[in-house]
């Protein structure tokens, strides 16, 4: 009897706790159903406040508005620019009229821009104009925006854009290297036509332009003429066109070590350029690049002979002779430093901006090249000389092509 009392009992206990449990269970849902309600009606208790005084804003206008754009005078390129006479056109925007209509159509369809509701967009004319001015001139950039009547951030965008749309549409269409047999055989010809110098594919030069150098790598920027600098590695032909440039190298490297790393070194062992040659007394000298004394020398690249007192005749001759010839990627470097005084100062742009700058000036002298559009020669720029370090690599086959050279410009002299 004790034992029914005892499982009744617990069976009454269990019972009672299984109800209990449920009544809690219903109350903690009507606990988050409830406080689920009280944060919706927060949320829109929110949302009707933000709305109110949204609307009192509108209604009231408690504040004025802040200005769009600060008003600017470009009443130079407006008024002072279509007056002026061709001389002046070109002192200020460093091509002819001509040559500055000619680029125009060729970058209107990819920089020009549309009108919004908010503003008229700036003329593609006067963004070309500004662009070219930047290339063109030592000027801070915030004197240009003035000028211009644009604000300095707009003023630096125009020639970002400018020059990323002149790399990428005429960089591999401007400057080519020879590389078929008629190419080849054209640039050997107009050497030899103009300076007597056979078998010359091109005048190889680097020149230091002035940056800023990426933070932590100053050293690695830091040439011997003592600033910060990368390296344009050029190739020019006998027109003084670019038709190769290796641009970035930190500016601590010299021509040599550049050269050797470049697509350019690979390129000139291509069997087409063993193909086309010239005999001298039984010497094959093939098609060949022409540099100064800080590259080495090969049968791909000619150098000159270590100036020395009582130089030989024959080394002497050779050494006027390729310096004749050499001089056209002098006078490159020169015209595009004359025209796009720009490099001449340092450019204050990240690297792959400054790049992109000197990309452009590069394309845009063989556009002017193309055009006639000649730059004047006697500029007033003071350029110091510092003296290469000679390079001492040389290979067999080049000291045997360099003594046949010589003394066949000894045997046939100008």
């Amino acid at each position: 009897m004790d034992q029914k009392l005892l499982v009744a009992g617990i069976h009454s206990y269990l019972k009672k706790k299984h109800s209990l449990n449920r009544q809690i269970a219903k109350i903690q849902i009507e606990y988050e159903h409830q406080k689920r309600k009280q944060r919706l009606a927060l949320h829109f208790h929110n949302m009707l406040i933000y709305y109110l005084y949204f609307l009192m804003d509108q209604s009231i206008n408690m504040y004025s508005r802040t200005t769009w754009s600060y008003p600017k005078n470009g009443y130079w390129w407006s008024n002072i620019v279509p007056l002026m006479n061709q001389m002046q056109f070109k002192d200020n925007f460093r091509v002819n009229r001509s040559t500055f209509q000619h680029i125009l159509e060729q970058i209107e369809p990819y920089l020009k821009k549309k009108d919004t509701v908010l503003r008229q967009a700036i003329p593609i004319e006067k963004r070309l104009g500004c662009a070219l001015y930047l290339l063109g001139s030592t000027s801070e950039l915030r004197t240009i925006a003035h000028l211009f009547g644009i604000g300095k951030s707009t003023a630096a965008k125009i020639l970002h854009e400018f020059c990323d749309t002149i790399v990428t549409l005429f960089f591999n269409r401007l400057i080519v290297f020879p590389i078929t047999d008629q190419q080849i055989k054209e640039t050997c010809d107009a050497f030899f036509d103009k300076y007597s110098y056979p078998m010359c594919v091109g005048a190889i030069d680097g020149t230091h332009i002035n940056v800023e150098p990426p933070i932590g790598q100053e050293t690695d920027y830091f040439n011997y003429k003592k600033f910060h600098s990368i390296i344009l590695l050029a190739v020019v032909d006998s027109t003084t066109k670019f038709t190769y440039i290796n641009i970035g190298a930190p500016g601590r490297c010299n021509d040599s070590y550049v050269y050797s790393r470049s697509t350019l070194c690979e390129l000139m062992k291509h069997p087409i350029y063993a193909r086309n040659y010239f005999m001298i007394n039984n010497v094959t000298i093939q098609c060949h690049l022409i540099g100064d004394s800080a590259f080495p020398l090969n049968k791909n690249l000619m150098k000159p002979y270590t100036e020395r007192a009582n130089m030989p005749e024959n080394q002497s001759t050779f050494n006027y002779r390729l310096s004749r010839c050499r001089a056209t990627v002098e006078r490159s470097f020169g015209h595009l430093k004359n025209r796009f005084r720009m490099i001449h100062k340092k450019i204050e742009y990240d690297i792959e901006n400054a790049k992109d700058i000197i990309k452009t000036a590069c394309i845009l002298h063989n556009v002017c090249v193309d055009a006639a559009d000649s730059i004047e020669t006697d500029w007033n720029i003071s350029v110091p000389s510092y003296k290469k370090n000679n390079c001492i690599i040389q290979s067999t086959d080049g000291i045997d092509n360099r003594e046949a050279l010589a003394n066949f410009f000894q045997q046939n002299p100008l």
